[in-house]
């Protein structure tokens, strides 16, 4: 996997997460992006509202061929998340046989999301999937759980959300990590790799680097390794010399970093220029472009995989070679949930809807590879795995950790 290409590594897949990460996770990433030729939000508005009446099927036609409601941001700022996520479940739904696909347009917006969620109740969709944005996620939720329709999330990873599923009547899945998994997989793999070294953990006072170090060093702690230095640094400076000179004093050799790529190469490129070894780590945040600088080989992370190179979407990678959309995000997770919604639609009740408590502790074999969901309707599988940088490019390192793997 080479930074610069790929999920989690091109320029596209940057902007992607720069999107997900300040729009929807509310995280932050080093990513400065322009938004040229942009609707106003009426015009988005009144758009969405004509795409939504086109696209809605007659209820004679909702009856009698069965659909899925695919939700996606198709205009506006985040259309590129709704080219991948119709993108992967066209692929998936092939010639469809007695099934349809019916796109709405949630706008990542509130008001796209309660717009949407009536339009899918009106076209009597069996079952959605989609959401990548939490603003339309929250306002669509509670009428398609009052129409009993149920919701395959493919980008809220908000940890509270399955928790509540049975409290609230929600019938949901979430085929995405949750915000603990990125804390989960690095901190696994560090308390086996670090655990004879002194380390310092340090965070750019973000709210996402600040949860990120926070949830390392406790783990850490719960496993007997305790930091030898911890600091909150001040991001997005051009020297950050004093910093290396303060973990040098404390004996951090290894040092794990709550923040952003464009701070950790400055980080590392200061080391390098006192003589001050410094192996660093971090989560998906040190992916960015090259313009905000070059990693240090060695420098270990914590992100998503390449999906499209993977074994299990082989086929998927080889039909968009003919079809190739921006950046592929959402095009695997997308495929795969509708892998799940049509083994579901086989179990549709008098109403026509899918029942969720059988695909509860099944496990499917999709494009992104074996899943299963328990009894929160979350992941039992990591999707967040370890790679350390070699020569520019991310290379899977060597675990015992059970990330990517069903457990």
């Amino acid at each position: 996997m080479e930074i610069g290409k790929g999920y989690g590594t091109d320029i596209n897949r940057a902007f992607c997460l720069a999107l997900t990460h300040c729009a929807v996770h509310h995280r932050h990433m080093s990513v400065r992006c322009s938004f040229p030729g942009l609707m106003s939000s009426r015009s988005l508005a009144q758009a969405a509202s004509l795409i939504a009446a086109i696209m809605a099927p007659s209820g004679a036609q909702a009856q009698d061929t069965p659909a899925i409601g695919i939700s996606a941001p198709m205009s506006g700022y985040f259309a590129i998340l709704g080219e991948q996520v119709e993108t992967g479940a066209r692929a998936a739904l092939g010639d469809g046989g007695d099934v349809t696909l019916q796109v709405f347009d949630d706008e990542c917006s509130t008001e796209g999301g309660a717009r949407t969620a009536d339009a899918m109740i009106a076209a009597k969709v069996s079952i959605a999937i989609g959401f990548p944005c939490i603003e339309s996620f929250d306002a669509a939720m509670p009428k398609l759980a009052e129409a009993k329709i149920p919701v395959i999330l493919l980008g809220v990873q908000a940890e509270g959300i399955t928790e509540e599923r049975e409290k609230n009547g929600w019938k949901l899945l979430r085929l995405a990590p949750r915000n603990s998994d990125e804390a989960d997989a690095i901190a696994g793999y560090l308390a086996t790799a670090w655990r004879s070294v002194n380390f310092g953990i340090i965070d750019d006072g973000t709210l996402y680097g600040r949860q990120l170090a926070e949830a390392v060093r406790f783990a850490l702690e719960n496993d007997n390794l305790k930091p030898v230095f911890t600091d909150t640094y001040r991001p997005q400076l051009q020297n950050q010399i004093s910093l290396v000179r303060r973990l040098r004093k404390a004996g951090a050799a290894y040092v794990f970093i709550g923040g952003d790529a464009f701070d950790a190469a400055i980080i590392g490129k200061d080391a390098k220029a006192v003589d001050v070894p410094l192996t660093l780590a971090g989560g998906s945040a040190l992916i960015a472009p090259p313009t905000d600088g070059t990693l240090a080989d060695g420098t270990v992370l914590a992100a998503l995989p390449d999906w499209l190179d993977r074994e299990p979407a082989r086929d998927l990678a080889k039909k968009l070679e003919k079809n190739p959309v921006a950046g592929d995000g959402y095009v695997v997770p997308a495929h795969a949930a509708v892998e799940i919604a049509l083994t579901g639609m086989a179990g549709r009740d008098d109403s026509g809807h899918v029942a969720i408590e059988p695909l509860i502790g099944k496990t499917f074999g999709t494009a992104l590879g074996p899943v299963r969901f328990d009894e929160n309707g979350d992941l039992t599988r990591n999707l967040y795995e370890v790679f350390t940088v070699r020569d520019g490019r991310l290379e899977p390192v060597d675990s015992d950790s059970n990330t990517g793997a069903i457990r």
